[in-house]
């Protein structure tokens, strides 16, 4: 089953580099990528395919091919490269043998036997796929010496498992040199769901999500726990495929090293030479990453590798209970040190040492919790450690009772918040005094999440009177509160001081979660002023940010594509929302957070627009599950869903007949038209609201009229009625 991937053949066909290499364990689509890479160019030029197949070469034998293929003799296959000058004749009637059966292909798919013979290209591109992982030395500098040719029509497209000891460093100097890893090459979470789309449509939500984590975009994974998924276990190979592939290759202290990392959530060279002390372990480290041993980079963390869970499983069966505790503790001890607290938690865990996990928790920076996935590890330790120990310390009871805050079970935040009361008062007055500063915070937080917007501002305002610079995440989550608040009244200039000052608190910070939650608020605020080129070019650049050297999806990805679709369709393109909604949604598949519902009524609104009203509400069903599924209160949920409904509902009763003209929803009301209609609904004259707003009587008579059509009314009163029913209005 071969998924398209545009976006990487696109990068082959821009970068037409002298070396493109193409570097990565087994299954990873190198080789189909770069058929569609060929395929896709309009004038492939002379296209000679060497099938190594792995198998180990001689200088001898490869250079015998190409001669064969070329037609000269083998001393001269270099001088003919540099030389870009090749027989008239096709390659293909030449094709000669490689040693132990491998043969020379030149159309492989790509019919290329006509692109040769008119000769309008003179791009040679020479494709060695599957190169062998070891090559002698006098092979390594004949490649060397075919890179260095000064032919600018000569091109070298290599797949392989192990990097090859070239000088790739001089090329890369030189701009010569494409390198393709397994992280560039790994599905994307859209790619994966088109492969899951053609494969077993069927596959439910769950099954989709335990794929993904399993196989993080390897595409031979999939495709070989897609049965065992579904529950057909006698199809499985997935075992065989790793002794043929990997295991077989291996020595024995790469697989001890391997199967120690089978149970670690990541690793480098620096952690295993102390875990295996006086083993060399650093090298059999590195050793592993050079023959793609399917270790992958940890995003924004240089040196750090994990392995991939699919090939994790089947040999964390090797060690026996008391080495593997040992190991753990060891590794436990060893990441607390090396600043990877989290990391040690989970180890600490699965040693089943719920103390030292907890006492871990409490050195983590409470500001960890805004990034990747670690709102869910958070959620999940809950689950796995005893109440009385995550109620030991005001710090442990803050983390937990801002973690459940995020995750909309305001309840059991609240019963969390109030607990903090047995440590007060503390011994210290000013302790105490942030301590208390510090609750009401999340207190005005968990306030306006149930849309007690005054109790809210009074909690903050209060808490914002005694914090200081060390709880400078309560200070700008109290901002971020009072600017939401500021913009619901419509204080804009509040709300914009505000943010201001919480986004210069993220960056002296250096947080740069911190730092996108704010400018998803300074967003809504510029689409609400009505500076929407500017709330795109700031989204774009937060959207580039974000995705420029990651491998895996995350929450805060996720909410930008949600605000960037919910602009998209606001500037009246529906059909790229849609596109960046979906894939939102994608990004965020086993996230449990509110923040999802934004995905799914901007689909249901969507599917409204376009009359398909069984799936605006089944977009708002799916919703509801979502939320319930996420244990998330009501209050999170409950009006926008309902407001939702109320807007599919008008809709349905201003549909027109076969006769009359269909009303245009297709652009929402801008932020000017919005603040007219608010005034008009007040029940303030045509004069009083150009007044208020410092326009012309005609400005508002304008704003009146796009206002009613809308909205599809023909009267002021039907119009204010209307937004109310839709939610527009409260």
């Amino acid at each position: 089953m071969l998924v398209p991937r545009p976006h990487l053949s696109n990068l082959l066909k821009r970068e037409q580099h002298r070396l493109q290499l193409l570097s990565a364990p087994a299954g990873y689509g190198k080789t189909a990528l770069v058929h569609e890479y060929l395929q896709g160019l309009e004038q492939p030029g002379q296209v000679v395919w060497l099938r190594l197949g792995g198998r180990a070469q001689t200088l001898e034998s490869l250079n015998s091919a190409l001669a064969s293929a070329f037609g000269v003799a083998a001393d001269a296959v270099l001088a003919l490269l540099g030389s870009g000058k090749v027989g008239t004749e096709p390659p293909l009637s030449r094709a000669g043998s490689l040693l132990h059966g491998s043969t020379v292909n030149c159309r492989s798919t790509l019919a290329c036997e006509e692109a040769i013979a008119s000769h309008e290209d003179s791009k040679i591109r020479l494709v060695f796929d599957d190169l062998p992982a070891e090559l002698p030395t006098d092979l390594n500098h004949w490649f060397d010496q075919l890179l260095s040719l000064h032919n600018p029509h000569l091109q070298i497209l290599v797949t392989c498992r192990q990097r090859p000891d070239w000088n790739l460093p001089r090329l890369m100097l030189d701009g010569q040199l494409l390198d393709l890893q397994a992280r560039h090459l790994a599905l994307r979470p859209d790619e994966f769901e088109a492969l899951i789309n053609a494969m077993a449509p069927d596959t439910d939500t769950a099954s989709r999500e335990r794929l993904w984590h399993q196989t993080g975009g390897w595409c031979a994974g999939v495709r070989l726990l897609l049965p065992l998924a579904l529950g057909d276990a006698g199809s499985s190979l997935l075992g065989q495929y790793l002794d043929r592939e990997l295991l077989s290759r291996l020595s024995e202290d790469q697989l001890e090293v391997l199967c120690g990392l089978a149970h670690l959530s990541k690793a480098s060279a620096e952690l295993c030479e102390q875990l295996w002390e006086g083993q060399q372990a650093g090298r059999v480290f590195n050793s592993l990453l050079q023959c793609q041993a399917f270790l992958v980079p940890v995003d924004h963390q240089p040196g750090w590798f994990r392995l991939l869970p699919l090939v994790a499983q089947p040999l964390q069966g090797q060690l026996s209970p008391g080495p593997l505790n040992r190991l753990r503790l060891r590794a436990c001890q060893l990441l607390s040190v090396l600043g990877h607290v989290d990391d040690a938690v989970e180890q600490a865990l699965c040693a089943d040492q719920p103390e030292v996990a907890a006492n871990y928790m409490e050195r983590l920076w409470l500001s960890w919790i805004l990034g990747e996935r670690h709102l869910n590890t958070l959620m999940d330790w809950r689950e796995r450690i005893e109440p009385q120990l995550l109620q030991s310390s005001p710090r442990l009871i803050y983390l937990c009772a801002k973690a459940l805050l995020f995750s909309g079970r305001l309840d059991e935040a609240q019963e969390c918040l109030l607990r903090l009361g047995r440590f007060v008062p503390l011994p210290d007055p000013q302790r105490n005094r942030r301590l208390l500063a510090n609750w009401q915070g999340l207190f005005g937080t968990l306030h306006a999440l149930r849309g007690n917007t005054e109790q809210a501002s009074l909690h903050c305002r209060a808490a914002l009177a005694v914090l200081t610079h060390q709880d400078w995440l309560s200070v700008l989550l109290c901002h971020c509160i009072l600017a939401r608040i500021a913009m619901q009244t419509g204080d804009l200039t509040e709300a914009q001081a505000l943010l201001q000052s919480s986004l210069e608190l993220a960056r002296r910070q250096g947080s740069h979660e911190s730092e996108v939650l704010v400018n998803t608020d300074r967003v809504r605020l510029m689409m609400l002023q009505g500076e929407l080129s500017q709330a795109q070019a700031l989204l774009r650049t937060e959207l580039k940010r974000m995705t420029g050297n990651r491998t895996q999806p995350c929450s805060l990805l996720g909410r930008l594509m949600f605000l960037h679709g919910e602009l998209l369709l606001q500037l009246g393109h529906t059909d790229e929302a849609g596109q960046v909604v979906r894939a939102g949604l994608v990004a965020v598949r086993d996230c449990c957070a509110p923040f999802v519902l934004n995905g799914y009524l901007l689909l249901s609104e969507l599917a409204s627009r376009n009359q398909e009203r069984e799936k605006a509400h089944l977009m708002l069903y799916e919703a509801e599950r979502r939320m319930h599924w996420g244990k998330i209160d009501s209050a999170c949920y409950e009006g926008p869903i309902t407001a939702q409904k109320a807007r599919i509902a008008q809709r349905e009763q201003t549909a027109p007949t076969r006769l009359s003209v269909v009303p245009d929803y297709q652009d929402d009301l801008t932020p000017r038209e919005l603040s007219v209609l608010k005034l008009l609904a007040e029940g303030m004259s045509v004069r009083e609201v150009g007044s208020h707003l410092f326009i012309s009587q005609n400005t508002v008579k304008t704003h009146a009229k796009n206002i009613n059509v809308k909205l599809g009314a023909c009267r002021r009163t039907q119009a204010i009625n209307s937004a109310k029913a839709m939610g527009i209005l409260a």
